[in-house]
């Protein structure tokens, strides 16, 4: 609960020195006006109770707190970008595809990338903004017959999607044999790089990279619980100091 918590002014912290200094060398006296010389009397010293000093020493306590002001710093990191899942048709990957889906995967630093390649060693990367052991694994794909056909079960690739942020980008030059169905609420590219050698920049026009924005920091204030306490305290001081004979 308190981590993270400092002070603004935590050099006033030194007025509880100087408030222990005063209880020391300072104590509390009465000016005898009506009685000049109570102990002629033979009165008895009343002793203040033990909850008034600490009600006192509570209220000096919270308030110097309260002066010191205690903040929690917080950041701001804008996050953003798509939920881009890339589904290569393996018959399609060859040499020129595979660097063309390695340059579009760098010009989307702040994009969650999945790949689904269904290979006869099926690939499944789910969402990741590790983008690099991406690129090295597609790197490694052979072009071979593909062993499975899009359908409305790549749905699992965006349960941690916000709404609006999945994309899926298919490519195949054969999409009417590689797409089965697909699912609903989730946007959709075909592209056959085959015939459209530029489908990046097109995709980059329909679906802008996010630019990354400065992060932003801000302080949360929390004096006025100390204060709060500090004038519970001071009502309980007060009350105590004027009830008959605890003065």
């Amino acid at each position: 609960m308190l981590e993270g918590l400092s002070f603004q002014f935590p050099k006033l912290g030194f007025l509880l020195f100087f408030f222990l200094a005063c209880e020391a060398l300072c104590p509390l006296r009465s000016n005898p006006i009506y009685f000049p010389r109570p102990f002629l009397f033979g009165g008895t010293e009343v002793r203040t109770p033990l909850w008034l000093w600490i009600a006192k020493w509570a209220m000096i306590t919270f308030l110097i707190i309260a002066v010191m002001s205690p903040v929690r710093e917080n950041e701001t990191v804008p996050s953003g970008g798509y939920d881009v899942l890339l589904i290569a048709d393996p018959a399609s990957a060859d040499l020129r595809v595979k660097e063309q889906i390695a340059r579009f995967i760098a010009r989307r630093p702040q994009d969650r990338i999945a790949l689904w390649i269904p290979a006869k060693e099926e690939i499944i990367i789910p969402l990741t903004r590790e983008h690099k052991p991406l690129a090295d694994i597609l790197a490694q794909v052979r072009q071979e017959k593909a062993q499975g056909a899009v359908s409305t079960q790549i749905s699992r690739f965006f349960t941690t999607s916000s709404e609006g942020s999945g994309w899926a980008v298919i490519l195949s030059d054969d999409p009417a044999k590689f797409v089965y169905s697909l699912p609903v609420g989730i946007q959709t590219s075909v592209v056959m790089p085959g015939t459209d050698p530029k489908w990046g920049a097109r995709l980059d026009r329909d679906h802008p990279p996010y630019t990354v924005q400065r992060a932003g920091r801000y302080f949360e204030y929390y004096y006025v619980y100390p204060l709060f306490l500090g004038f519970v305290a001071m009502l309980i001081y007060l009350y105590g100091r004027n009830q008959k004979g605890l003065a």
